[in-house]
């Protein structure tokens, strides 16, 4: 829908190394490649869940957010429609819905549970949003529930992080442990990468590094606090899905299963971790492989509940041509650690209000 090199421009793998290359592609889109199509997919990158109830195009977009809303939501010239109710008016008979995790990704972000999306509030947006378009539109409604935030790449495990820092400085990782204020359990995001790289320099030069705030990292505990509250998001969705006489996609235990035991496609062993096969370059959205499996729990649970007979998709095909995939890549071991110009990219989307401006996106 979008022109190449996409809005923002697509990440590309330059080199596995070590160390990992990543950059961002050269270019800049020209927006919608068709201005006059009407869209069926009405995803907008970042959006949450009340901006899917409530968000609608800018009649001046100034923030790359507005920008991407209209994009999606903008055209055929002239919609003013949020999500929910550009959807209502297509009249569908089916409406796949797969909403909540930037609410939950909040966390991942910040280093704090607390800015996820409040329970109260996520149920109450939920309810409206399903309680609306099953009465406006009598469709069937096909949810998708929230999956495990905190087991995605984005985040990397304080111990990766504590190894290479050890490596780089000369000291022990007891020592980088103290030094950056951080433990094994913990899981490092994109801000607390930047200071890691602060406090590594600093340490080179001789002077006292400054410890990781707390907006760098999750601890074991708020580990467990984002786990909990998308225990109870998942709750909520069941609960509102099975009001209206929905289907519900168990997402969650898809990818809790993906990130325990993995998953074998054409003789390889893909994984959960960086380059393992199923997350793309920024960590969070899933390789072609990754989307094609998520099709498939799609297809399986409808045929399942709705007693359709769709075809899988052909996940081994899909593989064999993925170019983030087992061997089209050949990952080494020492791709663990997420490139921190990807995990930017991902910060941009979970917090829109990061990225302000138009450097790489057009006004449409």
């Amino acid at each position: 829908m979008i022109a190449p090199p996409g809005a923002p421009a697509v990440l590309q793998l330059v080199s596995v190394g070590p160390p990992v290359v990543i950059q961002q592609a050269s270019g800049v889109t020209t927006g919608r490649d068709d201005h006059t199509v009407q869209p069926t997919d009405l995803a907008v990158p970042g959006h949450l869940l009340n901006d899917l109830i409530n968000t609608t195009p800018a009649n001046v977009p100034t923030t790359q957010e507005e920008l991407i809303t209209n994009m999606v939501l903008g055209y055929p010239v002239g919609n003013d429609k949020s999500q929910m109710n550009e959807a209502i008016q297509l009249n569908p008979t089916a409406l796949f819905l797969w909403i909540g995790n930037n609410d939950a990704l909040q966390a991942d972000d910040s280093g704090t549970p607390s800015s996820m999306t409040s329970l109260v509030t996520f149920t109450q947006q939920f309810q409206e949003l399903l309680n609306t378009l099953h009465a406006q539109t009598k469709a069937t409604l096909i949810v998708a529930n929230i999956p495990d935030v905190t087991t995605i790449p984005y985040l990397t495990p304080a111990a990766t992080i504590l190894a290479q820092a050890a490596t780089e400085t000369g000291l022990t990782q007891v020592q980088m442990a103290t030094a950056l204020g951080i433990q094994t359990g913990d899981l490092i995001n994109a801000s607390g990468q930047t200071q890691v790289q602060n406090a590594i320099i600093a340490i080179q030069q001789g002077e006292t590094p400054i410890p990781l705030t707390d907006a760098g990292f999750l601890d074991p505990t708020e580990i467990d606090a984002v786990q909990s509250t998308i225990g109870q998001y998942n709750a909520a969705i069941a609960q509102q899905v099975s009001a209206v006489g929905g289907v519900l996609v168990d997402i969650h235990s898809f990818f809790q299963n993906l990130a325990a035991n993995g998953i074998t496609i054409n003789n390889y062993k893909a994984t959960a971790t960086f380059l393992g096969g199923i997350f793309s370059l920024d960590g969070m959205h899933p390789t072609n492989t990754g989307y094609a499996l998520i099709a498939n729990e799609f297809i399986d649970t409808m045929n399942s509940s709705l007693k359709t007979t769709l075809a899988d998709v052909n996940v081994p095909a899909i593989a064999a041509v993925d170019p983030l995939f087992g061997s089209n890549i050949e990952p080494t071991k020492a791709a663990t650690l997420i490139p921190l110009s990807a995990a930017r990219q991902v910060d941009l989307l979970i917090t829109p209000q990061k990225n302000v401006g138009s450097a790489d996106l057009p006004v449409p």
